[in-house]
């Protein structure tokens, strides 16, 4: 039988013409989209050249094997994971926990709900919490008095337990017995 134009053997080294550059742009495209990806994914100059070379020796085979050996996740991936437990660790963290009972608490607590534990101390003029060793407090700019203004002057931190906060009551309703009583 006889081709219009040619033999079957041109026809044929057509076909074959038609396969080898397909094959040959199939393993360019494989190679070039490996060095995009693994470049995306290590910064290791060795393992990209060695992940490179895997697909270029083997072509479709040596992509197999890069697939399977790559990193699982793209720098930026990771980077986006770390700022994430770097956010998570800093909520935890401004959540505060309780240094005797090692429970959490809200950072705006004065003393800790579970042992009553004091964890800061209330503003004389508008009440809100404030750590010991602060010297005035930043919300009304009013100076700490008394002996835990002294302390944190001196660098030092008052740490209160159950028994302090249960003495300083008791003390507070000593004071209140002794007017009541006068």
């Amino acid at each position: 039988m006889n081709w219009p134009g040619g033999s079957w053997e041109n026809a044929a080294a057509l076909a074959a013409t038609i396969g080898v550059a397909y094959v040959l742009v199939l393993w360019i495209s494989v190679v070039a989209w490996t060095y995009r990806d693994i470049r995306d994914r290590t910064r290791d100059v060795a393992f990209q050249i060695v992940a490179i070379l895997l697909v270029l020796v083997f072509n479709v085979l040596g992509w197999f094997i890069y697939m399977i050996l790559r990193p699982s996740e793209t720098l930026a991936e990771a980077y986006a994971r770390s700022l994430e437990e770097e956010a998570l660790l800093q909520e935890l963290e401004d959540q505060g926990i309780c240094p005797s009972c090692k429970r959490y608490v809200s950072g705006d607590f004065v003393i800790c709900p579970y042992c009553r534990t004091q964890l800061k101390e209330p503003c004389a003029n508008c009440g809100r919490p404030l750590n010991f060793n602060w010297v005035a407090c930043p919300y009304c700019t009013t100076k700490k008095t008394g002996v835990a203004a002294s302390t944190a002057k001196e660098g030092g931190r008052v740490s209160q337990g159950k028994e302090a906060v249960e003495s300083a009551e008791r003390q507070r309703a000593a004071s209140s017995r002794t007017s009541l009583e006068s």
